[in-house]
């Protein structure tokens, strides 16, 4: 029969998983993600157009370096996120863009996806113009 072993916790306290020695999902994760979506926002609004955000962000350590990868979405105002179309990858000390898809493979590949969701675009527009 295995006993137990008295700890220094007070009755009822949550034990969070560790990831990297630090507790995961907290305010401070939370905060950091923030922090690099707001820079892939930035990026996308100052470097494509105003039709494309920074997507989830997803973490990678890439020779020692921690890097995120957060992907490219072009956005239509009558449905939201249409699809992917690029990445950023962004330094997670700095949060300075490493790397991006180039410009004219993101005008590219956004203006395949509307293409290819033309009808759901337009009809968004006419449901938007019938609300008026």
């Amino acid at each position: 029969m295995a006993t137990r072993q008295k700890t220094d916790k007070p009755a009822g306290a949550v034990h969070r998983p560790q990831t990297n020695g630090r507790a995961s999902p907290s305010a401070s994760r939370r905060g950091e993600l923030q922090a690099i979506q707001s820079a892939a926002h930035e990026f996308c609004l100052l470097h494509y157009a105003v039709g494309f955000s920074g997507g989830t962000p997803r973490r990678l350590c890439l020779h020692g370096n921690d890097v995120w990868i957060v992907p490219v979405v072009f956005n239509s105002p009558g449905i939201g996120a249409v699809g992917e179309v690029g990445m950023l990858a962004i330094d997670a000390r700095t949060r300075g863009i490493l790397d991006a898809t180039p410009r004219a493979e993101i005008r590219a590949a956004a203006a395949r996806l509307a293409q290819e969701q033309r009808d759901a675009i337009d009809a968004a527009f006419h449901r938007a113009r019938k609300a008026r």
